[in-house]
C-alpha cells in the first residue's frame, strides 16, 4: 500500500486528481459548513428539541393555572380560603397569628 505522502504527492502531480480533489473539498466544505449545511441543521434541530421541551413546561403550566382559575370560578371555599389567609392576612375568629420575619 502506498503512504499517505505518495499519494499526496501522486495527486500534486496530476491536474486531473487535483482538480477532483479540490472541487470534493470545496464541495465538503459547503456541505458542512454552508447556510443550509449539515451544521446547521443540527443546530436546528437542537433549538427544535428545546423548544418543545419549553412547550412542554409551559403546557403543563398552563393546566395548573387554568384549574386554579377554574376553583375560583366555582368558589371553591377552600381555595378563597386559602386566599383570603395568603394575600390578605385574614384569620377565623379565635385563632391566633405569630409572624416571623419581615
Amino acid at each position: 500500500m502506498p503512504t499517505v505522502a505518495k499519494r499526496i504527492k501522486k495527486i500534486l502531480r496530476s491536474p486531473r486528481l487535483l482538480l477532483i480533489t479540490g472541487i470534493l473539498t470545496v464541495l465538503g466544505g459547503t456541505l458542512l459548513f454552508a447556510n443550509k449545511g449539515l451544521w446547521r441543521h443540527l443546530e436546528l434541530r437542537h433549538q427544535v428539541a428545546e423548544r418543545e421541551a419549553q412547550l412542554a413546561k409551559l403546557g403543563r403550566e398552563e393546566k395548573i393555572a387554568s384549574r386554579k382559575v377554574e376553583l375560583l370560578r366555582m368558589e371553591d371555599p377552600a381555595t378563597v380560603e386559602r386566599i383570603a389567609r395568603e394575600r390578605y392576612g385574614m384569620i377565623r375568629p379565635g385563632e391566633v397569628v405569630y409572624k416571623t420575619g419581615p
